[in-house]
């Protein structure tokens, strides 16, 4: 048996190709679905089982595009949800042979009721379970969210999950080596660690979820506050009917600079700047925003919409497929074009542009004092909740595009955020909304606090 991690960036899912003798299975694939296909063809192997380990919320299944590549694969997923895809309903219990291993099913509501964890045992040295893909279930340090089904059944999911873990999942073995669907990073849980994979013992005796007793680990889960956004929802909806494949989505056009300056006055339409946050806000095309190629896999699902459509300013056009294939992840299709020598040729064209000015923790200290800058966290309220700046107010890059005309312009608006990438795309969808007296805390929330300025909370 011998397992490949993938790793989604920004979204930190982790979805897993796993070979034995001449037949392979995939776990959760990504949507850009090809990369599985070239392992398997290296691997000298046939993918004969996509898994789902449920219905995914915070990125769309790959599912449909693998098995585009792979028409040998049958999809497989849990019989408590009505998909519109798929080969194979899984029951609790049931069992695959792929190769060598045999795939055990466990149903482990909670995070989900149709959450699955796949148990496998790798005949050619034993029959005992080897490893566990624990899905949304268990994580290092950490476990699945309870949050997503339905804010009103949070206590009973958490029950639920509280079940799954102690009754189902824990007694498959301490020595089994579990490979969950999400890493350090990830907004499916609240610390997860930065190891990608772990062992039941080993978190049976450091997760400090594991360590608490039924009342406690309810309690402490309804009261556990996770970011949360709109796309969720669309992620969650595409997943149970299945989404499109990429080859029927339109092509990505060329578009030179009067073309894109027509597009960028479209009140529905976003160009996205993936360059380097300190780039854009020296100069930038008025009307983008910024989401820097490092920061997209997160971000777009959180500022970006479906009913829009997408266009990229880019630093190089080799990151055009990263770009393209982040939206594509999270649900966001309507991708027309990208920018003819991207920001260099709206240079070269003698275009408008614009800048963002940016301060410094002395800076914003002394501004503070003398009463002229009006400080927007753009963290999410549990964030800003735990600690904050003192005077300062909280509008979530999450919600921030519907609230900007609701805010306060009586000041300069200073964002600050932890690090200085989302207070940039902030202030960019600001300037987009009209709001022109804007300043970025490029330093950020831990920058302010090492200084030794203060915190409240």
């Amino acid at each position: 048996m011998r397992i490949t991690t993938i790793r989604s960036e920004g979204l930190a899912a982790l979805s897993y190709f796993v070979s034995s003798e001449s037949e392979a299975m995939v776990i959760d694939p990504r949507r850009d679905a090809s990369f599985y296909q070239t392992l398997a063809a290296n691997s000298d192997c046939v993918i004969t089982h996509i898994f789902e380990t449920h219905r995914n919320e915070d990125y769309v299944s790959g599912s449909l595009e693998l098995q585009s590549y792979s028409p040998k694969a049958e999809i497989a997923h849990s019989k408590e949800t009505k998909f519109g895809y798929g080969d194979i309903d899984i029951a609790d219990g049931d069992i695959f042979q792929v190769g060598m291993m045999k795939v055990t099913c466990l149903n482990t509501p909670g995070h989900t009721d149709d959450s699955m964890c796949y148990i496998v045992a790798d005949s050619s040295v034993g029959p005992d379970p080897i490893v566990a893909f624990t899905g949304d279930t268990l994580f290092v340090n950490e476990v699945g969210r309870t949050d997503l089904v339905d804010i009103n059944k949070h206590e009973q999911m958490s029950r639920k999950l509280y079940s799954s873990l102690h009754e189902r999942l824990l007694p498959v073995g301490d020595d089994v080596i579990i490979h969950p669907a999400h890493g350090a990073g990830s907004v499916c849980g609240g610390a997860i660690g930065d190891r990608e994979f772990s062992t039941i013992g080993y978190e049976k005796k450091n997760n400090i979820w594991l360590s608490l007793d039924e009342d406690e680990f309810i309690a402490k889960k309804v009261n556990q506050r996770l970011t949360l956004t709109s796309y969720f929802k669309r992620c969650e909806k595409i997943n149970t009917e299945g989404p499109p494949l990429l080859s029927s989505l339109p092509s990505i056009e060329e578009l030179d600079v009067d073309e894109y300056d027509k597009l960028l006055r479209h009140p529905d339409h976003r160009g996205i700047d993936t360059r380097h946050i300190a780039d854009f806000l020296d100069s930038y095309i008025p009307g983008s925003i910024s989401i820097s190629l490092s920061n997209i896999g997160l971000l777009a699902g959180w500022v970006l919409r479906s009913d829009q459509t997408f266009t990229f300013i880019l630093g190089n056009f080799a990151d055009l497929e990263q770009a393209k294939n982040s939206l594509y992840r999270v649900g966001l299709d309507n991708i027309t074009g990208y920018l003819k020598d991207g920001f260099r040729g709206w240079l070269n064209s003698r275009k408008v542009v614009e800048h963002i000015p940016t301060l410094l923790p002395p800076d914003l200290n002394d501004g503070l004092k003398k009463n002229e800058f009006r400080i927007l966290d753009v963290r999410e309220s549990h964030e800003y909740d735990m600690e904050r700046i003192p005077t300062s107010s909280n509008s979530p890059l999450t919600r921030l595009d519907e609230e900007a005309s609701d805010l306060d312009t009586s000041k300069k608006i200073v964002t600050v955020c932890p690090s200085g990438f989302r207070s940039t795309t902030a202030a960019s969808i600001m300037k987009h909304n009209g709001l022109n007296d804007v300043a970025v805390f490029i330093s950020g929330l831990k920058k302010w606090k090492s200084n030794g300025y203060p915190v409240e909370g």
